[in-house]
C-alpha cells in the first residue's frame, strides 16, 4: 500500500485510507402524465469525491521543534486547496485519477508528540482530505 499523492505531493506520512465514490450520474428524469415509468435523458458522468485519511508526521530536535515542523507541513498541504490547482491524484493502490482538485485538508484529532529522552522527537496528527475528480 502506498502513500496517496496529489500532484506528486504526499497527503499523509503513513496509515493512509481512501474512500473513492462512484462518478455522479447526470440525467434528466421526467414523469409523463398517464404513462407508466419514467423518461430519462442521460447526460454522461459527473465528478466524484475522494476522501483520504492518514497520519501526518514531522520530526524535530525537541518536542516544540517537532510540533512546529508538523504545523509547517500541515499549512503547506492546506495550500493545495487553493481553488485553482488541478492535478492527478494517485491512490493507495497506485491507481491514477486525473483532473482532481483538493477541496480541503484538515487535522481531525489532537497532536501527539513522542520521543522524550531520545535524540529526536516526532509529532503526529490524523488528517483528512477531500478531493473532487472533476471529470472521471
Amino acid at each position: 500500500m502506498s502513500i496517496p499523492t496529489f500532484a506528486s505531493i504526499s497527503l499523509c506520512s503513513r496509515a493512509a485510507r481512501e474512500e473513492i465514490a462512484a462518478p455522479d450520474v447526470r440525467a434528466q428524469i421526467e414523469h409523463m402524465p398517464g404513462v407508466d415509468g419514467q423518461f430519462v435523458q442521460p447526460h454522461g458522468s459527473g465528478g466524484r469525491d475522494i476522501r483520504v485519511t492518514g497520519v501526518l508526521e514531522a520530526n524535530g530536535a525537541s518536542a516544540t521543534a517537532a510540533h512546529q515542523a508538523l504545523n509547517t507541513s500541515l499549512r503547506s498541504l492546506q495550500m493545495l486547496a487553493d481553488g485553482m490547482s488541478v492535478g492527478t491524484y494517485v491512490g493507495t493502490d497506485g491507481a491514477s485519477y486525473p483532473e482532481c482538485m483538493v477541496l480541503w485538508i484538515r487535522p481531525t484529532g489532537s497532536v501527539h508528540v513522542g520521543g522524550e529522552g531520545t535524540a529526536a522527537f516526532r509529532a503526529a496528527v490524523t488528517v483528512e482530505s477531500l478531493l473532487r475528480q472533476l471529470s472521471p
